[in-house]
């Protein structure tokens, strides 16, 4: 049963709409006797008509029209009327009627009412100074402009307090979007997405692991075609996302795509956009280039030793003789400065939309076909992805509507780049390779027995021609997303609003490991995967003003999502038949058959009272019940409420000040922490034989925990917006602070129990925070205009408590090295008292005046377990610039963040292999370490260069954790509009075009080698990096064609 005050306030307002309803009519009689028939054109200031503007009689309720597709009007009004004439992005304007019967009006450009009205939960569009809390809305141009493969990634440094990791895992991979903080240790932290109306399901399909590694699959949100986006709106806190639920815990984004328009034939768009991704090669500068392969100094002799000495890179100095090499050749021993770039392409992507939009006062529908060609930096990875949306509406009659929207994806790739795990991740063989050998000399791929070429005696530094070619990974999608939107008006301010829809994609992935790999002698899986969301929801909603000075906005309804997930497969390894790829074909096989199911049932009210266009008060309330849950705790109540006070508009204030609003908000919301289905129930699978038959066994080690409940979160904030001197300069502050309890961890319990594992609701943190958004016009002439906008973040996050009293719990720990070769670990942990996402290692051990001390040997002495930063950055900024003239235009985005520390371990790896320019000092004297021995005294003992620093590589975490902080030039558009003369030659309504860049430059960052955003993970393990597909510059081409 719905709780709380929004059904009785419901209830309410239409036993008090009733009550008036007698005297309703009273003005209307009052009304000149002499009535007119009053008809016109509304045009824009340029002359085009306008379809759909809106036409009300001043102070009486309910007497109106709209133009039709040609602009034109009638409508029966007193001849001492006043007509208002509304239309979303040109000014209100006024005219009085003085008895005449034709009456055309010119609407003027508003800037700023353009971002009066934004879509906010539900899909239901409202006026931005009622609400109470913050809302940041981005246009879809914004996402055409620069592209991005995933456009999720289109958001860095456009919205406060939004935080957007890209993970370097090539062109088609997932991206991580964090709204005001993390909000669950172990949990989603992600937003929700919501398109047209309907949840996106943005599971991401395999990403790489630390230890074993893998391929980034991609995430929902990566398959969105950005020409089919109209606009993208942000909602940042609970009190604006909680008419959703659980599910949009962490926030919301709403995605409203393009629809038709009335007008007169069919209209056409083009758009084509091609671009170029370079490598970014930071080891050219971070990588000495002075010593080559080698020990102690010594250039290999023969064969042997060359391949034995593998990455090691502590030769002799380089000067250019004949040296033998892993493959038995004498090539000279001198530097080879660019085999990145010599192993990596210039990724290139092509894509072409063609969209057909039209209608009349009745219908419109828009359809567009869209085909990305992409070709990743990677040799041999590709990706072809096609898109096809249709978007329909329908006046059915003058009370009904209808709005049907659908999405079919094709997804076609080839060879995803693996990262993580160096059997599979070919970018050690590149990145670790001894400063004076060829990457391309392993080009050949294979030995004269078919078995994989090796530089090494480590059969996990593999050949990165191998793995690219002959490691075969493949995958395939088809996902629909479609969604029936109904809509019945009762009266003009009574409705009911039925809305469907689903999201539903089906994947076939394969993986060849061939025969001849040095790891395993062949194996490969097939895989298919099934992942799909149906919801359904219905609405009774409520419209009106009351006594002209109170208006209302209300509705009540009810939701139930059902998801299924399942997957397929199967496994071999060691083939029969040599090159024939068949699981049938192999003598050791394997298969698999996962199912989940979960239902969420809803019952949602929301009210918005207004008081004479300056006072708002919003209240909502949802209830939602989880089946991942027991009955007895599976339900969680999220109320909210709002205030917005529009200063400006109840107060008499100077003349500089065009708007000042103040809001502030509130709100309860949960998660169930995305658990799995059953971890409610014991499951059983089954093992070994025994006398001939099967036992079964409990599937995994966690103890079902019947009384686990939602996890929660109180939210606040405050605000202010505002616009000054004529609204040339804007300003929005925000300040919030959300408390999460409840969250569901994993504890560990005695073995003795039968289990290792308990989940309890048992974690606490906390995220305050500030955004700040500064928008503003520096000038603006008739043909010149400069525009620009800042916007900062602040987060601070603290946990206060964990699982049982634990002071401190580990969350994911890196891998030390390549294997047989070293290396040193980091652990990203969770500690009470400190922000989410510390990095623990070993440091070096220090006196109490902070010199390090050296053991007997003059090596450092490793010194205990300690926190070497925090890998998420608190501070995230954006600058972004718009530049006009005449037909041209300039957009320069600047982004930066700061406050993070990134662990990484190629600077780890290059430091032990003796490649990193940090490891020159003391190759020909040897090194005596800066501080003091074990006794306090003065260090004095010489150590040779290979052996300090190979022990520091293997020792000292410390000193492979840096400062992430960076400022880049992110975006760059350069564009032109042809001049409408000429454009009408070619038969066109409009011709662009624009010169593109993206991730320009780094203008300043402290990490060597490697980009300081660089991970492979979405999840809650960042800070980690661990050679990795290098970052990317983009340039590219963009053209649209109207017809």
């Amino acid at each position: 049963m719905l709780r709380g005050s929004a059904m009785p306030l419901f209830l309410f307002l239409l036993l008090f709409d009733s009550t008036f309803a007698a005297g309703k009519n009273a003005p209307e009689m009052q009304r000149g006797i002499q009535d007119t028939q009053v008809t016109g054109t509304v045009t824009d200031s340029k002359g085009n008509k306008l379809p759909g503007v809106s036409i009300l009689v001043k102070n009486q309720q309910g007497k109106g029209t709209t133009t039709n597709q040609d602009g034109r009007y009638n409508l029966e009004v007193p001849a001492n009327a006043v007509l208002i004439f509304r239309f979303i992005g040109f000014k209100e304007t006024e005219v009085p009627v003085n008895g005449r019967k034709e009456i055309n009006v010119s609407l003027s450009d508003d800037d700023v009412a353009l971002n009066e009205v934004v879509v906010t939960s539900m899909g239901i569009k409202k006026e931005k100074k009622a609400l109470g809390y913050a809302v940041t809305e981005v246009k879809g141009e914004d996402f055409t402009k620069a592209r991005e493969t995933n456009i999720a990634n289109s958001l860095v440094g456009k919205v406060a307090g939004v935080n957007v990791t890209k993970p370097v895992s090539g062109s088609m991979g997932s991206s991580r979007v964090i709204i005001r903080g993390n909000t669950s240790i172990t949990g989603n932290n992600q937003p929700l997405y919501v398109i047209d109306g309907i949840p996106l399901v943005n599971t991401n399909f395999g990403q790489s692991s630390v230890f074993y590694g893998g391929s980034d699959g991609g995430d929902g949100i990566s398959s969105i075609n950005p020409d089919d986006i109209e606009s993208m709106s942000v909602l940042k806190g609970g009190p604006a996302a909680a008419l959703y639920g659980a599910r949009a815990s962490n926030g919301a984004i709403l995605i409203t795509t393009k629809s038709g328009k009335a007008q007169k034939g069919v209209g056409i768009e083009y758009n084509a956009a091609y671009t170029i991704d370079q490598p970014i090669f930071n080891n050219e500068k971070d990588y000495q280039y002075v010593y080559g392969q080698g020990t102690n100094g010594v250039a290999p002799k023969d064969q042997a030793t060359a391949f034995q000495n593998g990455i090691s890179n502590w030769g002799a100095k380089l000067d250019g003789s004949q040296v033998m090499q892993f493959d038995g050749v004498l090539r000279p021993y001198s530097a080879i400065k660019d085999n990145s770039r010599n192993f990596y392409n210039d990724g290139k992507t092509f894509t072409n939309t063609i969209s057909l939009y039209g209608g009349s006062e009745k219908a419109t529908i828009r359809f567009s076909a869209s085909d990305l060609d992409n070709h990743d930096l990677m040799p041999n990875s590709s990706l072809k992805r096609n898109n096809f949306t249709l978007n329909g509406n329908l006046k059915v009659t003058d009370k009904f509507t209808a709005q049907v929207s659908a999405q079919y994806i094709r997804e076609r790739v080839e060879n995803r780049p693996n990262s993580g795990d160096f059997s599979w991740n070919p970018n050690v063989g590149v990145q670790l390779l001894p400063a004076n050998y060829d990457v391309r000399n392993l080009s050949r791929r294979v030995d004269e027995k078919g078995d994989e070429y090796l530089v090494s005696s480590n059969i996990y530094l593999a050949n990165p021609y191998f793995i690219a070619y002959d490691m075969q990974n493949r995958d395939r999608k088809d996902r629909l997303i479609a969604s029936l939107d109904l809509k019945y008006d009762f009266t003009s301010y009574l409705y009911a609003r039925l809305l469907a829809g689903t999201d539903f994609a089906y994947r076939h992935s394969q993986y060849i490991r061939p025969e001849g790999s040095a790891i395993a002698n062949g194996s490969m899986s097939e895989n298919q995967a099934y992942n799909g969301e149906f919801n359904s929801q219905l609405m009774i909603g409520f419209k009106k003003t009351i006594a002209n000075d109170f208006s209302v906005d209300a509705f009540v309804g009810g939701n139930i999502m059902k998801s299924k997930q399942s997957g397929l497969g199967a496994s071999g390894s060691q083939f029969i038949v040599p090159f024939f790829y068949s699981v049938n074909n192999t003598v050791t096989q394997g298969r698999y058959f996962d199912l989940y199911k979960k239902q969420f049932n809803s019952l949602f009210a929301s009210a918005e009272i207004g008081y004479k266009g300056y006072l708002y008060a919003t209240f909502t309330e949802r209830n939602d019940w989880f089946s991942t849950l027991s009955a007895a705790s599976n339900s969680i109540l999220y109320p909210s409420a709002s205030l917005s006070f529009v200063a400006s508009q109840a107060i008499t204030m100077p003349s500089w000040i065009s708007f000042a609003k103040l809001r502030t908000a509130w709100a309860r919301t949960g998660s169930d922490s995305d658990i799995s289905p059953y971890a409610q129930s014991l499951t059983y699978t089954f093992g070994q034989q025994h006398l001939g038959q099967s036992l079964a066994y409990i599937n995994e080690g966690t103890i079902p925990n019947t009384r686990l409940k939602p996890a929660t979160s109180k939210s606040y904030e405050l605000g202010l917006d505002t616009r000054l001197f004529n609204d040339r300069i804007g300003l929005e502050l925000t300040w919030y602070n959300r408390k999460t309890v409840s969250d569901i961890l994993g504890s560990q319990i005695s073995i003795a129990s039968g289990f290792t594992n308990v989940r309890l609701n048992s974690g606490e943190m906390t995220n305050k925070g500030l955004e700040m958004m500064v928008s503003g016009t520096v000038f603006k002439q008739k043909s010149m205009a400069w525009d620009m906008s800042f916007n900062m973040g602040y987060n601070k996050n603290n946990i206060l408590s964990l699982a049982d009293g634990q002071q401190a719990m580990t969350v994911q720990q890196s891998r030390p090295g390549l294997y047989g070769d070293g290396g040193v670990p980091v652990f990203i942990t969770a500690e009470v008292g400190k922000p989410f996402g510390v990095i623990q290692g070993y440091g070096y051990k220090r006196d109490d005046n902070g010199s390090i001390i050296y053991n007997n040997k003059g090596l450092p002495v490793q010194g205990e377990l300690t926190n070497l930063g925090n890998s998420v950055s608190p501070y995230t900024l954006g600058y972004n610039n718009n530049f006009r003239y005449k037909n041209f235009n300039l957009g320069i985005l600047l982004d930066a963040k700061f406050g993070g520390k990134i662990s990484s371990g190629t600077n780890n790896l290059a430091y032990l292999a003796g490649l990193s320019k940090e490891t020159l000092a003391g190759r020909e004297t040897g090194i005596v370490g800066a501080g003091v021995n074990e006794q306090g005294q003065p260090n004095t003992i010489n150590v040779p260069a290979q052996e300090y620093y190979s022990w520091i590589a293997n020792n000292i975490s410390e000193e492979f954790v840096y400062d992430a902080s960076f400022v880049k030039l992110r975006q760059v558009v350069l564009g032109v509009s042809l001049p409408k003369n000429w454009v009408g030659r070619l038969k066109m309504s409009d011709v662009s075009l624009s010169l593109v860049a993206r991730n320009l430059f780094t203008l300043y960052k402290k990490v060597p080698i490697v980009d300081p955003e660089s991970t492979f993970l979405t999840g809650n393990i960042q800070g980690i990096e661990m050679l990795s597909v290098p970052a990317t510059r983009s340039f590219g081409l963009n053209l649209n064609c109207k017809f």
